[in-house]
C-alpha cells in the first residue's frame, strides 16, 4: 500500500510506474508491484485552497502535463486578504527528479472563490482538452467570453487550433472554448471504443449528468 494524501490525478508512464498528483501540492512517480514513491519536485506557482490545488495529471512521449489552482495575484488591505487564482495547465519535459513546468493555458478572468475548479484533462491526437469549472459563479458557464464553465481546446503545446468553434461559428467565444454550460466537471475521459470525450458534471441539487463533449455546443 502507497500512504498519499488525497490524491486527485494520474497517469502511466509505464506499464508498472504511476506518475501521481496530491491535491496538497506533492507529486509522485509509484512502482505498482513495489508500491514505493519517489517524490518529484516542481515549479508550480500552486495553492491548495477549497477544492483546489494540484489536480489531474497526463504523462505521454516523454512530456507531462497538469492542471492546477494557480495564485494570480494577493491582497490585503486593513487587515484582509485574499487569493485569486484561475484554473491553469502546464507542460514540461518528463524527468525523476524536478519537472519544470510552463503554463500554456490560464482560464480568465481569475476569481477569488475557492470552489468548482475542475479539472481533468484528455489527449486525443495532438489535441489537449480540458474542463474548467464554474468557480461557483453559475451563470458564468453561459459566458462564452470566459473560461469557467466550459471545456477547452488546445494543442498540446498550447497553440489554438483554427477550427475552434470562434473561428467558425461562435465569434462571440474565447478561443480556447470548445462547450459552454457546464458546472464542475470532474470526470473526462476518452472512450475506448467509440473514440468520443465523455465528461460527468455533478448538478447543485441533484441532477448530475454523464454526456458528450460536443463542439460548439451549450448544456
Amino acid at each position: 500500500l502507497v500512504n498519499l494524501d488525497n490524491p486527485w490525478g494520474m497517469s502511466f508512464i509505464n506499464a508498472n510506474e504511476l506518475i501521481i498528483t496530491e491535491r496538497s501540492g506533492k507529486l509522485f512517480i509509484v512502482n505498482i508491484s513495489s508500491g514505493k514513491k519517489n517524490e518529484v519536485y516542481h515549479n508550480l506557482n500552486f495553492i491548495k485552497i477549497g477544492e483546489g490545488g494540484l489536480l489531474d495529471i497526463v504523462y505521454k512521449n516523454n512530456f507531462v502535463w497538469v492542471v492546477y489552482t494557480e495564485i494570480r495575484e494577493k491582497w490585503e488591505i486593513n487587515g484582509f486578504s485574499g487569493t485569486i487564482t484561475s484554473t491553469s495547465i502546464a507542460r514540461g519535459r518528463f524527468n525523476r527528479e524536478k519537472i519544470n513546468f510552463k503554463n500554456i493555458f490560464r482560464s480568465d478572468p481569475p476569481l477569488e472563490t475557492p470552489q468548482h475548479f475542475g479539472s481533468r484533462l484528455v489527449i486525443k491526437d495532438d489535441y489537449l482538452f480540458a474542463s474548467i469549472g464554474e468557480r461557483g459563479e453559475g451563470m458564468i458557464a453561459q459566458d462564452g467570453m470566459k473560461h469557467p464553465g466550459s471545456i477547452i481546446r488546445i494543442y498540446k503545446d498550447g497553440d489554438i487550433p483554427k477550427d475552434n468553434p470562434k473561428f467558425e461559428n461562435r465569434p462571440n467565444w474565447l478561443p480556447e472554448i470548445f462547450q459552454i454550460g457546464v458546472r464542475n466537471p470532474q470526470g473526462l475521459a476518452l472512450s475506448p471504443f467509440d473514440k468520443k470525450i465523455y465528461l460527468s458534471n455533478p448538478g447543485p441539487k441533484g441532477g448530475d449528468w454523464f454526456g458528450e463533449v460536443k463542439k460548439g455546443e451549450n448544456y
